[in-house]
């Protein structure tokens, strides 16, 4: 099924190094939209895929911070989902 990620993560520390990992966990930057919008594909059912997803970008935002990270997701046929990261905690947190 196709992932659809779009950020906002303002002032990131490294850039390029966020991408990077972004990259190499299979995430496409996709450089001609607004923003910082990824692509992918997952095999794998929606929730392990949104866990997937969870972690990859909270492990590049540990290795380059931001001031914050709001983020929505489109997996596969399922609704947009929107989540906070929450400097405390280092955790995505669901917006509603």
């Amino acid at each position: 099924m196709d992932v659809l990620i779009a950020m906002d993560a303002p002032n990131l520390l490294n850039e390029k190094a966020f991408i990077k990992h972004l990259k190499k966990e299979g995430l496409e930057y996709l450089k001609e939209e607004e923003g910082m919008v990824f692509s992918g594909k997952s095999s794998t059912p929606v929730m392990n895929t949104r866990a997937f997803i969870l972690e990859v970008v909270k492990r590049a935002l540990e290795k380059s911070p931001a001031k914050f990270c709001n983020m929505v997701c489109v997996i596969g046929e399922n609704e947009m989902e929107s989540y906070g990261f929450d400097l405390k905690t280092m955790e995505f947190k669901e917006l509603k």
